[in-house]
């Protein structure tokens, strides 16, 4: 990346927009915080020509009763031509609903893209990235959760750019 004050201002934009965001969770005494771990498996399709781009995320959350934080990576790898790296960390809400649990988070960081040029030399770039994603969650037992769907769509400043759309599936485990 060009400029690393970039990279650290989106972060820093991340944090400071969470903070109040647990200050206004914690005022209106909606109950403890609790931290879980996820694992996923994705496919995300990349555009510039390359199909589908498999690959999987992981991360963790601490989520109160609405309001939490989470850092995510996404790894997309398979493609001959091209990979997708990202890791983002930012806001996130969640609403338990009596079968299943939606959430959303929006989150900056760093990215890479991978890829063969026009002439077919290999190429690899970091840049900020950001990725803002929806999903729905069902809880297996009293500490595992179902990712049943994850919709993901964001942009890595890298190269040529990358604008990866990622559908995932996956497992949450709580840990408190």
């Amino acid at each position: 990346m060009k400029t690393p004050s970039a990279w650290l201002a989106l972060v820093l934009l991340s944090a400071f927009l969470a903070t109040p965001a647990f200050a206004q969770d914690e005022g209106l005494g909606i109950g403890p915080r609790g931290g879980s771990v996820f694992v996923e498996g994705s496919a995300a399709r990349v555009g510039q020509g390359a199909g589908v781009v498999w690959g999987g995320s992981g991360g963790g959350y601490i989520q109160g009763h609405l309001l939490g934080f989470m850092a995510r990576a996404t790894v997309l790898p398979s493609n001959g031509n091209l990979h997708a790296y990202n890791a983002v960390l930012g806001p996130r809400a969640a609403v338990t609903l009596p079968l299943v649990r939606l959430f959303a988070e929006a989150g900056g960081g760093i990215g890479r893209n991978d890829s063969f040029n026009a002439v077919g030399i290999w190429g690899a770039s970091w840049g900020a990235a950001w990725q803002a994603d929806v999903g729905v969650s069902h809880s297996l037992a009293s500490r595992l959760d179902w990712r049943i769907l994850e919709v993901a769509y964001g942009h890595i400043y890298a190269g040529s750019g990358v604008s990866p759309l990622v559908a995932s599936t996956g497992l949450t485990l709580h840990l408190w």
